[in-house]
């Protein structure tokens, strides 16, 4: 079992901690790439190291770009109901145009371990 360590925004902590959001997306780079079923995961809040979830890695999901992703949004149980435009915005917001754009998009299923 390998352990990663990602930064999240406050309120992506909150929507993992109440169950909202049970899928991560991150662009496939050599790291999110590496991540295998029964990973650990450690999402510290950003601003605030006190803050953060463990999660164990559940499945892995690899999309070629977002309009494939967007296709399978009814057995991810993810998208915080987010119209299409809002869902293209906040990844282009988080990750950049350019990269988003030039990028596969992974989502990593998760169940939390601990949180604090």
């Amino acid at each position: 079992m390998n352990h990663f360590e990602f930064r999240i925004y406050k309120e992506v902590y909150d929507d993992m901690v109440s169950g909202k959001k049970t899928i991560e997306f991150r662009l496939l780079n050599n790291k999110t790439e590496s991540i295998k079923e029964g990973d650990e995961i450690q999402f510290k809040v950003l601003d605030n190291n006190d803050k953060y979830i463990l999660v164990e890695v559940v499945s892995k999901y690899i999309y070629n770009d977002l309009e494939e992703l967007w296709n399978q949004k009814e057995i991810l149980n993810n998208i915080l109901n987010y119209s299409k435009d809002e869902f293209v915005s906040a990844f282009y917001s988080i990750f950049g145009k350019e990269k988003v754009d030039n990028s596969k998009i992974v989502g990593i299923k998760f169940k939390i371990k601990k949180f604090a």
